[in-house]
């Protein structure tokens, strides 16, 4: 459905009356008018980017001064100062009202701020109440709509079925580094040391390891805790016989890390 000419105007009142209400510190509301504003300002929005035409706002003169002298707090005002404060109010307003759909990706830039202009015939009247002043009458007029996107006809495209892949085997990850070489290290004992005793550390010196004897020898492999075993003689070498295996799944696990 197509977002008529109202539709725009209905949005960017509203959305100019909550950033009135914003800046003022205050509330303000807006609605319909059979008040036309007089002494007015024109400001001129261009519709770009998904949007086309232009709309113009006519603001009150002398209830744009009276906002603009709450907002700055200054009671002599140069031309260019009310000018300012309306381009920052609209500024923010078009910011805001193409945020929501069906607006979104719209752009409106200001593209003049004066004094001179006349109002189309069909102009729309509206009006936005503000705390503690005068009633801001607005006149809007214009032909701003959006551009629909030319429908894209896109060709079917026959897909055939994807082949069957072949079962996966049991193990895939730990197939492709069963050949790789990981180093196993058996570890007796482990302890902490200060500083000034490794200093001291010669021939003949003596570790404590802090475990009997017949406590079971680690099993690493890759500094990682796989197994316990016992010391053996193996053809006059030192060698382990495994006598627990620290959780085999997590240690298959770890290896395919």
């Amino acid at each position: 459905m197509p977002f008529t000419r109202q539709e725009w105007i209905d949005r960017f009142v509203a959305e100019l009356s909550t950033v009135i209400a914003a800046i003022g510190g205050g509330s303000a509301t807006c609605g319909p008018s059979t008040e036309a504003p007089t002494d007015g300002w024109i400001v001129t929005l261009r519709a770009d980017q998904g949007s086309r035409g232009d709309l113009m706002v006519e603001f009150d003169g002398r209830a744009t001064e009276a906002l603009t002298k709450s907002v700055i707090g200054m009671d002599e005002l140069p031309p260019e100062v009310v000018a300012d404060t309306l381009k920052e109010l609209c500024a923010q307003a078009v910011g805001s009202m193409v945020l929501e759909a069906p607006l979104v990706g719209c752009k409106l830039a200001i593209v003049s701020i004066g004094r001179e202009g006349g109002a189309a015939p069909d102009a729309v009247l509206a009006q936005i109440s503000v705390d503690g002043l005068a009633p801001l009458p607005l006149r809007l007029w214009g032909d701003i709509a959006l551009v629909e996107s030319p429908s894209v006809q896109t060709p079917a495209v026959s897909v055939p079925p994807p082949a069957s892949a072949p079962a996966p085997s049991a193990r895939p990850s730990l197939d492709v580094i069963l050949d790789i070489d990981l180093p196993l290290t058996i570890r007796f004992g482990k302890t902490e040391l200060p500083l000034r005793q490794i200093a001291a550390l010669g021939p003949g010196s003596v570790i404590d390891l802090g475990r009997s004897p017949d406590d079971p020898v680690d099993v690493l492999v890759s500094n990682q805790l796989v197994a316990r075993g016992e010391v053996v003689i193996v053809g006059g070498n030192y060698g382990v016989r495994i006598t627990d295996v620290i959780s085999p799944e997590n240690g298959i696990r770890t290896l395919e890390v």
